[in-house]
């Protein structure tokens, strides 16, 4: 079956009632828990990932997933312009311009100039994946068990893309995720590894509880702190005017939307790097092209969407290591390929040739997914940022119902209530010490991928541990690998200064608004 043909077959299964009802769904949960300062896109992931065991197809159940993840990117610039508080990581930047616009009495103006770029950023992403996802498949199509051993180092070297500026803790962070997929039986021998003679961890530790427990539930956690720690007392703008983006304003952010789209396509393609990066690159090269340079911070519409068409263009970009190598983008991703493990999908580069119209219907399900965002925010942004203002006293009881009952619903098991509970504790800890939990996930989903590998690469090569550095492909990647592990070092380092710098600037500019005398 040619390509052509698996494109047409997977424009007919996105089209479906089914999946655009999980669609227009995921949507609205992403932009809901996107909006709530302290949850993120990673929390909606995995509040729907128990549901999707429900679907029929496993193409529905990662369309559905990234659609929150394309919300989920949207909805984090609410909070941002109506409380100065980002909802999520990538729209800190956002906060910039999109909160003194709001406090100018603009906010439908810039709610509006948000969606749309991040609708611009979104689609041309997808478009990219669309157009290049197949071709790198051909290109890495005789891959082996070396070149896949060789490809999970170069995953478990992203360690250093998501460990912030702490090396470090995050490569023991990354090393305890490797830690706890190890526990339970070999895979190959059936020896029990680690289970501290119970029967409760004999089988291992499941992908659900784990992530339920390491990010959502943790999230629920300090989110209720930082509650209790301001009384519960929000701060920002609850009324939302009627006067939107003009044709002619939004004509002249199109520049900007391209260029930031472009930069964050580029950027979220590298393996490790993320949203929260894009954002702040692509807000400083934006400022410096822009003709009115000086009204960045202080309320500048080309500010807002340099911030949001970034962070939606790393979407479809990061999918396309996903997809093509089988290495995660970013944080999201990470948990992206294990929904596709546990959906019985492999990622990489076989995906087109075995699994194409699958990899077909996921990718249009994205470009969809972000057309229909427009519709989705203009509907619902109004009604859904009265959310913002709800007390998290009513939240959270939910949130951590629904966490339970997927851990629950994982294997249908008690047990994995008890392992939920215990992996909780030792997630709060691990944020008390200023770990992040990202390198663990990471760690815990690659794992399994480099022991099989490793072990089948050493059954073909009888023992010979120097095939990875005597076969031209593997020792590329693994060359690939030093490189990319230096380069995220020092890319860290820079956009660390980076964003000190433009933080600075931003307090200092509302520093003096504020000192000037009122008429």
């Amino acid at each position: 079956m040619g390509d052509l043909d698996m494109v047409i077959g997977a424009l007919g299964q996105v089209f479906s009632f089914v999946n655009m009802a999980v669609i227009l769904g995921g949507l609205l949960l992403g932009i809901i828990v996107g909006c709530i300062p302290g949850l993120s896109v990673t929390l909606g992931i995995i509040l729907l990932l128990p549901l999707t065991y429900t679907f029929s197809s496993p193409d529905t159940a990662i369309i559905s997933l990234l659609a929150v993840y394309v919300g989920g990117m949207y909805g984090g610039s609410i909070s941002a312009i109506l409380l100065n508080s980002p909802g999520t990581n990538s729209a800190i930047v956002t906060t910039f311009d999109g909160y003194p616009l709001a406090q100018q009495g603009k906010v439908k103006k810039v709610l509006d100039t948000s969606l749309f770029a991040s609708v611009f950023g979104g689609i041309f992403s997808a478009l990219i994946l669309l157009l290049f996802s197949s071709l790198i498949t051909k290109l890495v199509s005789s891959f082996a068990s070396t070149e896949y051993f060789a490809l999970a180092i170069l995953g478990i070297s992203l360690l250093a893309g998501v460990s912030g500026d702490n090396l470090a803790k995050g490569v023991i962070s990354g090393l305890l995720g490797i830690f706890i997929a190890c526990i339970g039986a070999d895979a190959v021998t059936g020896v029990r590894r680690f289970t501290f003679n119970t029967d409760t961890l004999k089988f291992g530790i499941d992908m659900v509880p784990a992530m339920i427990a390491f990010i959502a539930l943790t999230q629920v956690v300090l989110k209720m702190r930082d509650f209790m720690v301001s009384e519960g007392n929000p701060e920002g703008i609850s009324k939302i005017d009627r006067q939107g983006l003009t044709i002619k304003e939004a004509k002249s952010i199109v520049p900007a939307c391209f260029r930031s789209s472009t930069i964050a396509s580029i950027i979220g393609a590298m393996p490790g790097v993320g949203g929260g990066v894009a954002q702040f690159l692509c807000y400083n090269e934006v400022r410096r092209a822009s003709k009115r340079p000086q009204d960045f911070g202080k309320g500048s519409l080309e500010g807002v969407a340099a911030a949001e068409s970034s962070n939606n263009a790393v979407v479809g970009s990061a999918m396309i290591p996903l997809l093509t190598l089988g290495i995660p983008g970013d944080g999201v991703t990470a948990l992206l390929l294990g929904a596709f493990i546990l959906h019985g999908i492999q990622p990489g580069p076989t995906m087109f040739t075995k699994q194409g119209e699958i990899a077909y219907s996921i990718i249009l399900g994205t470009l969809v997914a972000n057309i229909l965002l427009i519709f989705v925010g203009a509907i619902c942004t109004r009604a859904v940022a009265k959310i913002v203002q709800v007390k998290y006293t009513y939240l959270a009881p939910v949130i951590i119902l629904f966490c339970f009952a997927g851990s629950f619903a994982a294997t249908g098991n008690i047990k994995e209530l008890v392992i939920t509970a215990a992996l909780l504790v030792v997630s709060y800890l691990f944020v008390l010490l200023d770990f992040s939990i990202i390198p663990l996930m990471l760690g815990m989903i690659l794992a399994d991928i480099m022991e099989m590998n490793f072990v089948t690469s050493m059954m073909s090569y009888d023992n010979d541990f120097f095939i990875f550095f005597k076969k031209p492909i593997t020792l590329g990647i693994l060359i690939l690998t030093v490189i990319l592990l230096v380069s995220l070092i020092r890319l860290n380092k820079r956009v660390s200064k980076l964003s000190d710098e433009q933080m600075g600037e931003m307090e200092e500019i509302h520093h003096h608004k504020d000192e000037e005398p009122v008429a």
